[in-house]
């Protein structure tokens, strides 16, 4: 049995427990509209902050003509909830006595023009339903540890609340990302920030956006990735590679909901839902001091721990068929191949998984794949937490598989060689020879790529 795991401000959820039901629980923000033009409106968001005022944009949006566009903001801290008066007419009252910012005591009233609100923080909770399905969105397994999976993904998925993921690389974070947007009633994009990048200054310019003439070389704006994000879903990979002088800004941006440009002194309101993902201890970096505590707990509203693949290795059989299908290998898995795979460590996880499949087929053509034409690793992976990450090129399914007789050692060297070429020369010209976003497209360390580039003779090595 697991016990739960406590997270910031009071909130905790139970990722796993065999024989208890499972249930998520969050921090909310309720809202009750005592007396004025709503009266009997009632809301609760699990959001950081929450805006009150006649705009549409508003969190809770009131129809008192003496009430501001944007009149105030009711803020989540350790410390209670922070109202906040955003420069409105008529002022912002608790229990009759205007403030411009002011914690709310407990039992308190508040108003606004001629509205009268309750305003109280509380833990929501969700019970997880454990479903009998054997995948959900991107995701596959039928093991007990999956279906809790789909289940927590169902039960948080509507919510607005943040989400991080946890779990070794390869083990399919970016696919858990995508299946809580599919689910979820966003009808934005999702986009996909890799916070990995070497330059800090990029990451700043991508995720935050800057206006024209912010610096050299800026002759026009760019959005960034929270504005492309806006009404949908931003996710944020290997957020412990944030660097530390920008991650008071990202903080701010949870908080308050609003972006600054570089370059600009104009906050612009967004509606983003965040999911981070890191395969880094992201409590030790707190105790080192390389990541911020505040924007930890931020971050770790709701935690989602994904299993690497040698703990679900009963899926493994599911799990490759389905990428065999999806594909388009012709190639049959035979059943000591299949034993093979399952008894195998996979430290680079289901992404492994496929390069090893996708190789295996290239060799084979269209003849049942034997345990020898895996070319898995004798020895087993390292012990969880140490497993490096796997560092060959993924084919890509748009190569056709060969329906030729098995070719020489040496001619199936030179045609995977040609294989890595051409998809290295592809994924530059679509990532406009961003080496990182390469990289991270390829699932292979900057520094794989850097080595392929040299051998290949691929533009310059720098």
């Amino acid at each position: 049995m697991l016990s739960p795991t406590p997270v910031a401000d009071g909130t905790e959820i139970i990722v796993a427990a065999a024989h208890l039901p499972l249930s998520v629980q969050f921090e909310a923000i309720e809202l009750r509209v005592l007396a004025g033009p709503d009266a009997g409106q009632e809301i609760s968001l699990g959001l950081p902050s929450v805006r009150i005022g006649t705009a549409s944009d508003n969190d809770l949006l009131l129809t008192d003509r003496a009430i501001s566009r944007r009149h105030a903001e009711i803020r989540m801290t350790p410390d209670g909830l922070l109202l906040r008066d955003l420069g409105s007419t008529n002022g912002t009252f608790i229990n009759d006595v205007r403030i411009t910012e002011a914690y709310i005591p407990e039992h308190a009233e508040c108003r606004l023009g001629y509205t009268r609100l309750s305003i109280r923080q509380h833990t929501e909770e969700r019970k997880v339903a454990v479903p009998r399905q054997d995948h959900l969105g991107e995701l596959v397994g039928a093991s007990e540890r999956m279906r809790e999976l789909y289940g927590l993904i169902r039960a948080v998925a509507p919510t607005p609340t943040t989400v991080h993921l946890h779990g070794e690389s390869g083990a399919g974070k970016e696919s858990v990302a995508r299946t809580l947007h599919g689910l979820s009633s966003r009808r934005g994009p999702l986009v996909v920030f890799d916070a990995s990048v070497t330059d800090p200054e990029m990451v700043r310019n991508d995720l935050f956006g800057h206006i024209k003439g912010a610096f050299t070389g800026a002759t026009g704006s760019r959005e960034g990735a929270f504005r492309q994000a806006n009404n949908g879903t931003l996710f944020i990979d290997e957020i412990g590679e944030l660097p530390l002088d920008l991650q008071p800004r990202l903080l701010r941006v949870l908080e308050t909901r609003e972006v600054i440009p570089i370059g600009s002194d104009k906050p612009l309101r967004v509606d983003v839902r965040v999911i981070t993902a890191t395969h880094r201890d992201l409590e030790s970096m707190v105790k080192d001091g390389t990541f911020r505590a505040d924007l930890f707990y931020r971050l770790s509203v709701v935690p989602i721990e994904l299993p690497a693949l040698r703990e679900i290795a009963e899926d493994i059989p599911l799990i490759a068929h389905h990428l065999c299908e999806r594909l388009q290998l012709n190639s049959r898995i035979s059943d000591t191949a299949m034993a093979a795979l399952q008894n195998y460590a996979w430290p680079g996880n289901v992404r492994e998984l496929r390069n090893v499949l996708e190789r295996a087929a290239v060799m084979c053509g269209e003849r049942e794949i034997q345990p020898d034409d895996l070319r898995l690793p004798k020895e087993l992976a390292p012990s969880k937490g140490n497993a490096p990450a796997a560092t060959p090129l993924a084919i890509p399914p748009t190569i056709p598989v060969a329906s030729t007789p098995k070719p020489s050692a040496a001619a199936a060297r030179a045609q995977l060689k040609e294989i890595e070429r051409r998809m290295i020369v592809d994924a530059l010209e679509r990532n406009q020879n961003n080496k990182a976003a390469v990289a991270r497209e390829l699932g292979i360390p900057l520094s794989t790529l850097k080595r392929r580039l040299k051998e290949y003779q691929i533009g310059e090595e720098d």
